[in-house]
């Protein structure tokens, strides 16, 4: 106790009232506690087919290599992104996954009293990580249908703000926002704001839904940066790789002055690479996740419970009391999901579509609602 009391004065006021953040367990931490095998690990939105063969090819052959400092600029992946995009290499950033990157989008830009726009239920870090640089988060929620709230994001950015930042696909609810929509929220976002939209899920997204958000963007009048992933789709969640497509090369440089230069280590650069080049691998994870966010959410329909609409590789969906004991009666049956702790969604949960096998001991041990 004589520790905790020394050191508390030393941490800043913005710092101590954050919650924890609200990670998914890791399946030996699983194993300790609760003396059980994991039948169903559906809490972080991890890919069940894992990464291309060719990425852990990757890894393998630069093992032996791991003496020497990788190329801090991460030039290689860089190149490779800017040429899939049709950007430059310059207006392109890797970081240690894109909570990296959002960290240091916000130490970037962000004055103590700065406002921040988001959107409600959200990723923790896009709150979080504003709030211990001393902004101001004003959380916009979805409407009672899962609609995009259009109208209600328009009046918040009435008001001078620094940043707008979601994602969409929404993480964690599931809804993507329309081309015409954002088009129409991008009308009415001030010139000076910054727009960061974080498309971690845009693998997942249907043809017939999805948009080219950088062709849209580079008609704005923002400044802008997209955020993407190799987290989810390309199952390389345990290296850790994200990276920035950026309005200006300005912006990317400022980034790099406020993340860790050697945030992104010689194996996950090597294993982004290839993984990035494999798109047969990728549209075998993402036909999996398609087909069975269609069988699951019929299943939760059929047991009674309200599923907001999605185009991840998850569905959230409303437990009918408070998700949290759902999620721990679950994990002694050996299924792991995600109980979502953000008011007032703490009746609501969010569970990954897994291999079929796995949504199907999911589905076998939740209680129809109500039971």
């Amino acid at each position: 106790m004589d520790g905790i009391a020394s050191t508390a004065p030393l941490i800043r006021d913005e710092i101590a009232a954050l919650p924890d953040y609200n990670a998914g367990l890791a399946l030996d931490r699983f194993r300790a506690i609760y003396g059980l095998e994991c039948r169903a690990k559906l809490d972080s939105n991890e890919n069940p087919l894992g990464p291309s063969p060719d990425a852990i090819a990757a890894i393998r052959e630069a093992a032996a290599s791991v003496a020497r400092y990788p190329d801090a600029a991460n030039m290689a992946l860089r190149t490779a992104i800017a040429e899939a995009t049709g950007t430059t290499a310059e207006t392109v950033i890797i970081g240690n996954g894109s909570e990296d990157l959002i960290g240091a989008i916000f130490r970037a830009v962000l004055r103590p009293g700065d406002r921040v726009v988001t959107l409600c239920p959200s990723f923790g870090l896009h709150e979080f990580g504003a709030l211990a640089c001393g902004a101001m988060v004003e959380k916009t929620p979805f409407r009672a249908d899962w609609s995009f709230p259009l109208d209600e994001l328009k009046n918040a950015l009435s008001v001078p703000a620094r940043l707008l930042i979601f994602s969409s696909p929404s993480n964690p609810a599931g809804p993507a926002v329309s081309e015409v929509e954002f088009r129409a929220l991008l009308s009415a976002t001030p010139a000076e704001t910054l727009v960061v939209f974080d498309e971690a899920y845009l693998e997942y997204v249907e043809d017939a839904a999805r948009f080219d958000a950088l062709r849209v963007l580079a008609d704005a009048a923002q400044p802008w940066i997209v955020l993407r992933t190799f987290s989810k789709a390309y199952g390389l969640a345990g290296v850790r790789v994200g990276y920035g497509l950026a309005s200006a090369a300005a912006l990317v440089r400022a980034m790099m002055k406020t993340r860790n230069p050697f945030g992104v280590n010689a194996l996950a650069g090597v294993a982004a690479l290839a993984a990035f080049a494999d798109r047969a691998h990728l549209r075998k994870v993402t036909d999996l996740a398609r087909s069975e966010r269609v069988r699951v959410a019929a299943a939760l329909a059929a047991k009674g419970y309200s599923v907001a609409p999605s185009q991840t590789n998850f569905f959230f969906f409303d437990t009918g009391g408070p998700a949290a004991h759902v999620a721990e009666a679950l994990r002694h049956k050996g299924i792991l999901i995600k109980a979502w702790q953000e008011d007032p969604y703490c009746n609501w949960a969010r569970v990954t579509m897994g291999s079929q096998g796995e949504n199907d001991a999911f589905l076998d041990a939740l209680p129809v609602r109500g039971t």
